[in-house]
């Protein structure tokens, strides 16, 4: 074990070396990497926000070799502790043999960071190979159990400017504005739907504070697109959300795709999703997307023009979060 973690690099926000950005950004490795490379470059560019958080990646390579083999993340973000995200770097082969010492590797250097706490480690997140194999090694070194289910079973996918199907079937509402949200008259209305959506998506849900501290910062972050619709003469109402996160130079995600259930069945999901894919896409080669393996929307992305949707697709990417008992669930 010790020739192990001598092949696991720390970092933090102010000393990421060259090779790691490299990586991370790398054309193969990009898409798979937003889940950790846009908070690192936000956090490593301006070292005044969230002070005295944890911001911590840990780099595993190749013994006796430079080539880079895994990141993983422990980190923070305003509303609370990110679960460990691993990202393999390609070109890789993930299979079990192979993974079991990395793994371990992980878990010890983890544990020997002073003041580290085993109760951080609530859930982690990566290609199922990986989050498999991590959950096995931190059973073993802490005897701390996973939880059975998993938090969450998805499939990654990307979209395009090539993949995007631009046009789709057209509204049949009265009146509809497709545009970012904005404080007046949104602000609200969308943290009720922020604490809706929290509540399709155990573990993570929210207390009404944490929805507005949520919404209020997707808001002033420019990071929510709202389907408004006006029907009959009455109020405005919110009929979709999309969030757009997680944005670096050349890919962004979109999360929190949510329609409350008064204004389902009618495609404006769809037609949400479409319009930011195309406002992303202007400045972003790709879109990824994380997509519940059960969850019916796999087809309204699908339309869209996301790719690898349907477990057996040749490049379908299975992707697992695995939670772990005795621990305090954080907020992604």
């Amino acid at each position: 074990m010790p020739g192990l973690i001598s092949a696991v690099r720390r970092f933090n926000r102010a000393n990421i070396s060259e090779d790691v950005w490299d990586a991370l950004r790398d054309r193969d490795n990009v898409a798979r990497a937003n889940v950790i490379l846009p908070h690192a470059e936000k956090v490593s560019s301006h070292q005044e926000l969230l002070p005295g958080s944890e911001q911590l990646w840990l780099v595993y390579s190749e013994p006796a070799t430079s080539d880079i083999r895994y990141i993983l993340s422990c980190t923070e973000g305003p509303l609370g502790k990110y679960p460990l995200f691993i990202v393999p770097i390609a070109p890789i082969e993930l299979t079990p043999e192979l993974l079991q010492g990395p793994m371990e590797a992980f878990c010890e250097a983890l544990l020997n960071e002073a003041d580290f706490e085993r109760q951080r480690v609530f859930s982690v997140f990566s290609v199922e190979p990986v989050s498999q194999a991590f959950a096995s090694a931190w059973e073993k070194i802490t005897e701390i159990k996973r939880i059975d289910a998993p938090y969450y079973d998805a499939l990654f996918s990307i979209c395009t400017p090539e993949t995007l199907v631009r046009n789709g079937p057209q509204s049949r509402d009265e009146e509809i504005e497709l545009r970012l949200a904005v404080p007046a008259g949104c602000l609200i209305r969308f943290l009720q739907l922020c604490q809706e959506f929290a509540n399709t998506s155990p573990p993570y849900f929210l207390t009404p504070e944490q929805a507005s501290e949520e919404a209020s910062l997707l808001i002033e972050n420019g990071q929510v697109w709202v389907y408004e619709i006006k029907e009959g003469g009455g109020e405005p109402d919110i009929a979709s959300i999309v969030a757009a996160t997680r944005q670096s130079d050349t890919a962004a995600a979109i999360t929190k795709v949510y329609t409350p259930d008064r204004w389902q069945r009618s495609g404006r999901a769809e037609r949400l999703v479409r319009r930011v894919c195309r406002e992303l896409l202007k400045t972003h080669e790709q879109v990824v997307l994380y997509v519940g393996t059960k969850n019916p929307a796999r087809k309204l992305y699908h339309r869209v023009g996301f790719q690898d949707l349907h477990e057996e697709a040749p490049g379908a990417e299975h992707w697992l979060e695995i939670g772990f008992d005795g621990a305090e669930v954080g907020h992604w």
